[in-house]
């Protein structure tokens, strides 16, 4: 079925590498040009294919985007990486490479370094702010921003949360820093259970973001309440198994008291109780949870907390 071309956009094809299939492996950019002269915007998704919560909302931005509303240019890569969004896994799996620790790439590298030394090269020139939309996942939900070198761009986008503390080094966000680039990285949704309210609330986050760039017109909204962490913790099992929770997505953004059992890791096969998790601080705020028992690994991520 052919479907008519949407005249709102341009769709360019960058080329990165060919597969052993004999097949191409590109990646697309979609650009909306405004009416009105102003900042070049790169909103991005999909460096972990299995974070496609952030490609829908990605999909329904581009939707709603009115060049003729618009100041400046929008560039949306939904799927940086498709070979790892083709196999709904973290890593490429051609060579296990995270491609979020490989930036700024190599040309002559794996080719996750290949796909990494692409992007920066073809997409990152003539970008004035940049936006990363990350998730938690195939299994874990998680809802937060990270504060780079933009407090208002983050802020802008509407979580409850926003962290400000040391990144990862190697990731696409870093190297927008390094060159100046104001920057901002989602944590939102993962895990499938809310994703359709983290959707709507990544596509309002982005249009508050493009208002707050000057890209959309109108007033920026300011969410009441929002807290900032500059700590935080990843609690991972020792063992693996079956993790049941007692502490799921609804309680995310949420404070429990210091005991409180989070969820605990059952053998699958003898039904064993291996490992019960609790929250290791008097007030513990809950940043990355699991909504379903769901498989784990040892050393996975289970909880992600703060201290308040």
């Amino acid at each position: 079925m052919q479907h008519a071309p949407d005249t709102r956009s341009t769709l360019r094809w960058i080329d990165v590498a060919t597969l052993s299939t004999g097949l191409p492996l590109q990646v697309a950019v979609h650009e909306f040009v405004g009416a009105r002269e102003g900042r070049t915007v790169g909103i991005t998704a999909s460096i972990h294919g299995d974070e496609t919560v952030a490609v829908e909302a990605v999909r329904r931005l581009a939707a709603t985007l009115d060049p003729a509303q618009m100041a400046g240019r929008v560039l949306l890569l939904p799927v940086v990486n498709p070979l790892a969004f083709q196999s709904q896994t973290r890593h490429t799996p051609q060579d296990m490479q995270n491609l979020n620790r490989t930036f700024p790439g190599d040309s002559g590298g794996w080719l996750t370094e290949q796909l990494a030394a692409t992007i920066v090269r073809e997409f990152l020139p003539g970008i004035d702010a940049l936006i990363d939309l990350h998730a938690g996942g195939a299994l874990p939900t998680v809802d937060y921003v990270y504060i780079d070198n933009d407090e208002g761009l983050s802020s802008a986008l509407g979580a409850a949360v926003l962290y400000r503390g040391p990144g990862y080094s190697g990731t696409l966000s870093s190297v927008a820093v390094e060159r100046g680039i104001p920057c901002a990285v989602t944590e939102l949704g993962g895990g499938q259970v809310h994703d359709a309210m983290y959707v709507e609330q990544t596509v309002a986050g982005l249009q508050n973001a493009l208002r707050y760039l000057g890209v959309l017109p109108g007033e920026v909204q300011q969410r009441p309440n929002q807290r900032i962490i500059e700590r935080l913790d990843i609690i991972r099992p020792r063992h693996g198994g079956l993790l049941v929770p007692a502490v799921g997505g609804d309680q995310l953004g949420q404070v429990v008291p210091g005991g409180t059992l989070l969820g605990t890791v059952y053998n699958p096969q003898t039904f064993e109780p291996l490992q019960a998790m609790h929250a290791p601080f008097a007030q513990t705020l809950m940043i990355l949870t699991r909504s379903v028992a769901s498989r784990i690994e040892a050393g996975d991520y289970a909880y992600m907390i703060a201290p308040v």
